[in-house]
């Protein structure tokens, strides 16, 4: 078992030198690169930095700390884009359970726990789990946020998601297009959430047969994204590929 798990080294992973206030600036700076180290496709990486940066904010902040509740749940993350499904749901659980004691049940960010612990479900193939928290998430958001705020739309996202994953594509496909309505609404065709819940409406749409329909959304998908971030954007190409693709539905990405 690591050092960092036992309990009597625990301060061993804590910045040893400055003030208290450079120590957690040197841990923010740690979570940071973590960030970036993500963003890079060096998830392993990100892994390793912050296991480091969660035990040394519970050695400096305390457990209950909100900073030390953000280390762990980007831990969990980052776990789970690096495809350690397994620990990242147990890493999601205990955030999910530690925010609720902490912040409360209904703290927007215990709600992100749980996003992220629904998320995790469905990568790893626990549909029925990943749809109903999933459809809390959505319920909670809309209630709080409004259907068309962008954390709703992305819960809302996320919820069709679960569904298409559990063999629940018309389903799915109704959630979209309500999603879809309002997000265009609110925020316009050349927005990233919009754009995002149309290609995935596509998708949906290409799983059921509707090939003419999913056809006509990939396209708008991606001529409003090469509009808005350019024709060598890796999610412009993607869409490209998704829509050389839709005449095989099951190449087309429903894992966003």
């Amino acid at each position: 078992m690591a050092w960092w798990n036992r309990k009597d080294d625990r301060r061993s992973g804590t910045p040893r030198h400055g003030t208290r206030a450079e120590r957690i600036e040197a841990l923010a700076g740690r979570n940071a690169e973590a960030a970036a180290r993500l963003a890079d496709g060096e998830p392993d990486e990100a892994v390793r930095l912050l296991t480091s940066t969660v035990v040394a904010c519970r050695a400096l902040l305390g457990d209950d700390h909100p900073d030390t509740l953000v280390a762990e749940g980007n831990l969990a993350v980052a776990t789970a884009v690096a495809d350690r499904n397994r620990e990242a749901v147990d890493l999601l659980l205990s955030a999910v359970d530690e925010r609720a004691r902490v912040l409360g049940p209904d703290d927007p960010r215990t709600v992100d726990a749980r996003d992220a612990l629904a998320t995790a479900y469905r990568l790893g193939g626990r549909h029925a789990e990943a749809v109903e928290l999933a459809s809390r998430v959505a319920d909670a958001r809309r209630r709080d946020l409004g259907p068309a705020d962008l954390s709703t739309i992305a819960a809302r996202t996320g919820l069709a998601l679960a569904q298409a994953a559990a063999g629940q594509t018309a389903a799915a496909v109704t959630v979209l297009e309500s999603a879809l309505r309002d997000t265009e609404f609110a925020h316009g065709a050349r927005h990233l959430h919009t754009i995002t819940v149309r290609a995935a409406l596509a998708g949906c749409l290409a799983a059921l047969g509707r090939g003419p329909e999913a056809v006509a959304a990939l396209e708008r998908a991606l001529a409003d994204c090469t509009d808005l971030l350019g024709p060598d954007h890796p999610d412009t190409r993607a869409l490209r590929a998704d829509l050389a693709d839709v005449g095989s539905p099951q190449g087309l990405r429903l894992t966003a």
